[in-house]
């Protein structure tokens, strides 16, 4: 392998460990944290879709807390669809 390869191969890999990061840091972090901020009255909003990308990103104790918050919020938001 030339000195060339090696190095498109290195800046390849850096390149998607950035982006994995990224889309953790968007998935996990930001969007969730945007979703939690106002519990709609609709339990089939979009927000309290369980979110199958985000999750791949997440650890098992990151994906169960995940979990029980998004039944939680449906919960709340299936309490005040009844009023």
């Amino acid at each position: 392998m030339t000195i060339k390869q090696r190095i498109t191969f290195a800046y390849h890999d850096t390149k998607q460990w950035i982006l994995r990061i990224v889309r953790r840091m968007w998935l996990v972090g930001i969007k969730n944290r945007w979703n939690k901020l106002y519990i709609r009255k609709d339990e089939f909003h979009s927000s309290l879709d369980l979110d199958g990308e985000a999750m791949g990103y997440m650890n098992d104790r990151e994906r169960e807390k995940y979990i029980m918050d998004l039944v939680r919020r449906r919960n709340i938001a299936h309490e005040r669809g009844l009023d």
